[in-house]
């Protein structure tokens, strides 16, 4: 069986291959890590989650009572009506989101970096689930979320968040001077340590910079195989044509060669007619005898 023509081609170039694999393994080694104080570590940055889930409930709606007493009417007056605080945790979550929580964040902790980001949102899922496949549940819960790079960094965002916001809704409801019978009340239920986000990947350069240096070196090859039997062609097509031309110049006739000879045996006489001739030179008619 006849071995295809681009593996003779890569086989020709092992070598140039074999170079082209070691710089591309370097390549893709420094496109994912890098070496900091002695350690190699990946350029990717890994980011870290961390999370407090707040209950928002109330007086009127305890969450160990399972009947709601009734309350004596007065002439004049409506029944009290429940809020459903499960359609305010949103809002809760936009608030805890806002630019003026974040200003209260970073007057604790410093101002957030680029890779920094605070946010809140409504629990929809169990506690085991991802809040990314959200469920079917409406849950007057929220979580609020810090993100960073650096694991300590997004608990502190997160725990600072979560106090600042319950400090502010008591604020408001004083200023407001809302009952204590009518107020919302907000309960920490868990503290999530930080974790990492999936995806950060630093495999992912190192893969894409290793095939893209390799498929250089692997498309010189070709490029050079190329070339050299182009040259080749050149020079075979030279070749043959040289016995060509020589068998053209024995073709000639004696008739014709000797009109050659003849033609340039005339060139050279008039060429000597008509040079210069030097002075002094000039032939003296002989001297009469007698």
């Amino acid at each position: 069986m006849e071995v295809p023509k681009y593996l003779q081609i890569l086989w020709n170039s092992k070598w140039l291959l074999l170079i082209g694999l070691l710089i591309a393994a370097l390549a893709g080694f420094f496109a994912g890590f890098k070496i900091d104080n002695g350690e190699v570590v990946p350029r990717a940055e890994q980011v870290y989650t961390s999370s407090n889930t707040v209950l928002i409930s109330s007086q009127t709606q305890p969450l160990y009572t399972a009947v709601i007493p009734g309350q004596a009417l007065v002439e004049g007056q409506t029944q009290p009506t429940d809020v459903d605080l499960t359609s305010k945790a949103i809002l809760y979550a936009y608030l805890v989101s806002g630019k003026d929580m974040r200003a209260s964040v970073e007057g604790t902790i410093g101002d957030l970096a680029d890779t920094e980001q605070l946010t809140a949102l409504r629990r929809t899922t169990q506690p085991g689930g991802d809040e990314a496949f959200p469920g079917r549940y409406s849950l007057p819960i929220i979580e609020v979320v810090g993100v960073s790079t650096v694991p300590e960094r997004a608990e502190e965002i997160s725990t600072t968040a979560t106090a600042a916001f319950l400090d502010q809704v008591v604020a408001d409801q004083d200023a407001q001077a809302v009952p204590p019978t009518d107020r919302v009340i907000l309960s920490v239920l868990d503290e999530s340590p930080p974790e990492a986000v999936e995806g950060s990947n630093p495999m992912i350069p190192v893969v894409v910079a290793f095939l893209g240096v390799f498929l250089l070196f692997v498309a010189a090859a070709f490029i050079i195989a190329g070339a050299k039997s182009s040259r080749a062609k050149k020079k075979k097509a030279k070749s043959e044509l040289a016995p060509e031309v020589a068998a053209e110049d024995s073709d000639l006739t004696d008739e014709e060669s000797s009109t050659e000879l003849t033609s340039r045996t005339s060139r050279r006489d008039k060429r000597s007619d008509t040079a210069p001739v030097e002075e002094g030179s000039e032939e003296r008619e002989p001297a009469p005898v007698g």
